[in-house]
């Protein structure tokens, strides 16, 4: 007999990434730096929780202000999604610039591009200064017409870029891929790099200047008062500072932001090709599930390793995710006829805000309480514009993207997708009327799990490769929805709001921040 408390920490994948799947960046030859979990109350001037790029920039930043910072996090460093994306940097905004001029004009266009324009330019900056060898490369981006857009889509995307001030151009698509078209459009200084290379280097920037991390700290509870704020650990440990950055992709901190944005989940998936067989470049579609690859450095001599990732889905909603990644291998096989045999794959989750736009800045209703959330598909970029406006708010300086990412901005103009958003998630809770997947726990195979109704419950049974089984209620706490199993992460997904727990359930991604109940253990 296992106790779950023993089972999940000799699995420990949640606390090394938020799924089973591994990404090609765990695989790198790189040291992540340890810190110890926090023992004792502790205060400062401002506590940031999270410890992806958002949350390490932030620290960062603002120590090199002079501030005094302490940050946690709840698993190691990079283990929720920075560590889980295909590492683009771009400004070239994934929900497109004709689509951000259409709904807020050229001025607002301008400085999205401008403010993700200037996180590559601080990713690079920092690298730089603190010698951080992250494989950090400028190139090129490349926009591609699909099929099923409108003949003049690239035209169009072209005039609002260069409306909005930027220098893009149509080209002529290389010879030897088989894109659709004929015709791409180019987006200039581009980059890309090794996630997890970078925050690690980050990390170490902070601890020289004198950034406190606690990482396996998990931030339970929230308050702010008059003068301070304070964050409650699950081990009761109170940490109490001026000023609170909650940076953990989704926030966790009593707000109702889940309502203004969808979660999705992407896949990704490795190949070998023969180097150089791939102009160096970020390649992106206008697909509705939208496709994006670019190329890395492989193990070999002579080879590299093209990244393609795409099929997005509402998180919880489709339940053949090994059909998906098949879709993206036929999909790549396609398009990228040089592409060899597959040596990596991972999912990840984004937040879609339904009007695209990230919510960074001041929370609603809070004075000294910061967000950084709404990666809308540029999550790296997304969490270091958040990083540099937040430093900006702390440092009571003016910055002129405040207003178009405020998180207490009103959004009536999308009050459609406001509706559809909520009342697909408001659907989902029809699991409480169904049956279980399984009758029986001897139907489950080793290594999978399975909803089962007990009476008028429904639990959350986990089977590990011993034959083990682990109980959970299946009812998430955030909003009670009923999770569902995903069967390539190992995991309990929500489909209402996008939360998500390990097999053992433990939680690795909010808006939900708590456990699932455990029932028994056999």
């Amino acid at each position: 007999i296992k106790s779950r408390e023993d089972a999940m920490a000799s699995q420990n994948t949640s606390a090394e990434t938020s799924g089973a799947l591994i990404p090609i960046w765990f695989e790198q030859n790189v040291k992540r730096p340890t810190f110890p979990n926090l023992t004792h109350d502790v205060e400062t001037e401002v506590i940031v929780i999270g410890g992806g790029i958002s949350g390490l920039t932030a620290a960062y930043l603002l120590a090199t202000e002079g501030k005094k910072v302490v940050l946690l996090e709840d698993g190691e460093l990079g283990s929720g999604e920075t560590g889980r994306t295909t590492a683009h940097l771009t400004n070239a905004y994934d929900d497109r610039f004709v689509n951000i001029t259409k709904d807020f004009g050229n001025d607002v266009s301008r400085l999205v591009g401008e403010s993700h324009g200037k996180a590559i330019d601080t990713i690079e900056q920092i690298a730089g200064k603190e010698q951080i060898e992250c494989e950090f490369e400028r190139m090129d981006g490349f926009l591609w017409r699909h099929p099923d857009s409108a003949k003049d889509y690239l035209e169009k995307e072209h005039k609002a870029a260069n409306d909005a001030g930027f220098s893009t151009e149509l080209v002529k698509t290389p010879a030897e891929l088989n894109l659709d078209g004929d015709t791409m459009l180019r987006f200039p200084r581009q980059a890309g790099f090794s996630p997890l290379k970078y925050i690690y280097g980050v990390a170490v920037a902070c601890q020289r200047l004198k950034v406190n991390i606690y990482t396996h700290t998990h931030a339970a509870e929230f308050k702010e008062e008059e003068n301070f704020v304070e964050v409650t650990t699950s081990d009761q440990k109170k940490v109490k500072g001026q000023y609170l950055v909650v940076a953990s992709n989704s926030p966790v901190d009593g707000h109702s932001l889940f309502m203004k944005m969808v979660a999705y989940r992407t896949y990704a998936i490795g190949a070998k090709i023969p180097k150089g067989s791939v102009p160096k470049g970020l390649y992106w579609d206008t697909c509705d599930s939208y496709h994006y690859s670019r190329i890395i450095s492989g193990k070999e001599p002579g080879q590299e390793v093209l990244l393609v990732g795409g099929e997005d889905h509402p998180v919880g909603q489709d339940s053949d995710i090994s059909g998906k990644f098949k879709k993206l291998t036929d999909w790549m096989m396609d398009k990228f006829p040089m592409a060899q045999e597959v040596v990596t794959r991972w999912s990840g989750e984004v937040l879609e805000p339904i009007d695209h736009l990230g919510f960074l800045g001041k929370a609603p209703g809070k004075e000294n309480v910061f967000l950084i959330t709404g990666d809308s598909g540029n999550g790296l970029t997304n969490g270091t514009v958040g990083a540099l406006l937040v430093t900006d708010l702390i440092m009571k300086r003016e910055n002129p993207w405040e207003k178009i990412y405020s998180p207490a901005r009103n959004m009536t103009a999308e009050k459609t997708e406001f509706v559809t958003a909520n009342a697909t998630a408001v659907a989902q809770y029809r699991d409480w009327v169904t049956g279980g997947d399984i009758a029986d726990i001897e139907s489950l195979v080793p290594g999978s799990g399975a909803i089962m109704r007990n009476g008028l419950k429904k639990e959350a049974v986990y089977k590990d490769e011993q034959g083990k089984v682990f109980k959970c209620s299946a009812v998430c706490p955030h909003k009670q929805g009923l999770v569902r199993w995903n069967s390539e992460e190992k995991s309990w997904d929500c489909p209402c709001h996008g939360s998500r727990f390990d097999a053992y359930g433990k939680v690795v991604f909010g808006p939900a921040n708590t456990d699932l109940p455990p029932v028994e253990s056999q």
